[in-house]
């Protein structure tokens, strides 16, 4: 396999490093304080195509493949993780319905959310043990040529902010069937309701909120990929998203490592700069070797999924591998800088926070074990 970028790659992991230093390093503090939505930012990564750089040219995007945009994830994520969230929740919730919507769903969603025009999301996830288990569980039940759609669904990036949301529900008990069902909900459907934003750790600019459905009453039109047929499309997508965390991760612990060096060659002590002790040196140096090695499982599962081959397991085991050793990939940086390091005008307590975000929102750190054991045993 080879892992030399083409030249296409290479331009646009290019173009994001160029676009990352002009328009987010400036802002990347601020919008940590702030945790202000950066619509100015997102209108203007439109304006680049990269909210459409992973859908195929067939339905109006840029068609740029995997490789490509792992790769420019990476150098967004390097000055703002934040930008880069908004945008991988974006491109699940679009390729939900490039890959198994309709022909119709697909000339009348992908277009404009590949142009930037409207901003998609995924709604996946709940409160209860179980997705369709719990007092808020979201479940669905037909009322005619109709669906309607009543519970919670929780932790959903981009919420009050997306304009599509990519539902999953679960087929009330009555019609006695399992599985998740999928349902494209505009953003301004009667009965869909935003709650108070949530206050999180890190990745700030990038809103989450509980999204409650009262009645939420949709046309057969709305259901993506059949009934009961989510369960298929939630497993591609997980995989996805974990491989984008993974590249997200990357990108903070190579911020890290680098503002980490800079401090160190700079940093006089014993009338040398501490980059030249061997103590600092194996900190760099482990920081800079777990970046590397998860790069190179990131490529390999972005080239798996551009091949069409089986990719889950690789997506687990990079995802695994991070979970692991990304907060200490921070902790290392934070030793290099000392009490600097500790301090809020620095950047790498936000990088700490963001990377929390990265390596565990989406699932516990145990989880992706389950998909590796299960692909072995």
């Amino acid at each position: 396999m080879n892992f030399e970028l083409n030249e296409e790659q290479h331009l646009i992991g290019q173009s994001a490093r160029e676009f990352a230093k002009e328009f987010l390093d400036p802002i990347a503090a601020d919008l940590d304080h702030s945790g202000e939505y950066p619509r100015d930012v997102i209108e203007r990564l439109a304006g680049y195509d990269f909210l459409g750089l992973l859908l195929p040219e067939a339905v109006g995007g840029a068609g740029a493949g995997a490789v490509a945009y792992v790769a420019a994830i990476e150098e967004i994520s390097q000055s703002c993780a934040a930008v880069a969230t908004i945008l991988n929740n974006h491109t699940l919730g679009s390729l939900a319905i490039a890959e198994w919507g309709n022909d119709t769903q697909k000339s009348e969603f992908v277009p404009p959310l590949a142009k930037g025009e409207r901003l998609a999301t995924l709604a996946i996830y709940e409160n209860g043990p179980a997705p369709g288990i719990g007092p808020d569980a979201l479940l669905v039940s037909r009322q005619g040529d109709n669906y309607v759609l009543n519970g919670t669904k929780a932790f959903v990036r981009n919420a009050g902010v997306a304009d599509l949301y990519v539902v999953f529900a679960t087929l009330a008990p009555a019609e006695d069937k399992k599985g998740f069902s999928v349902f494209l909900v505009d953003g301004g459907t009667p009965g869909l309701t935003v709650a108070p934003r949530l206050e999180t750790m890190g990745l700030n600019g990038c809103p989450v909120a509980h999204v409650v459905f009262n009645n939420v009453t949709l046309p057969a039109a709305a259901l993506l990929g059949g009934e009961n047929g989510g369960d298929a499309i939630a497993q591609s997508l997980l995989a996805k998203a974990s491989l984008f965390e993974a590249a997200q991760t990357i990108g903070i612990g190579k911020a890290a490592v680098k503002h980490a060096a800079e401090y160190a060659k700079q940093r006089i002590q014993f009338g040398r700069p501490i980059a030249a002790l061997q103590a600092i040196q194996t900190l760099l140096a482990e920081v800079a070797t777990d970046c590397h090695l998860a790069w190179l499982g990131v490529q390999r599962t972005a080239q798996l999924i551009e091949d069409g081959e089986p990719f889950a397991t690789d997506a687990a085991i990079v995802k695994a591998f991070l979970a692991r050793f990304g907060s200490k990939m921070l902790i290392d940086s934070c030793q290099v800088e000392g009490g600097f390091g500790y301090s809020e005008f620095m950047p790498l307590p936000r990088l700490f926070r963001d990377i929390a975000g990265t390596t565990l929102l989406d699932a516990p750190a145990d989880f992706p074990d389950k998909i590796i054991a299960d692909s072995i045993a």
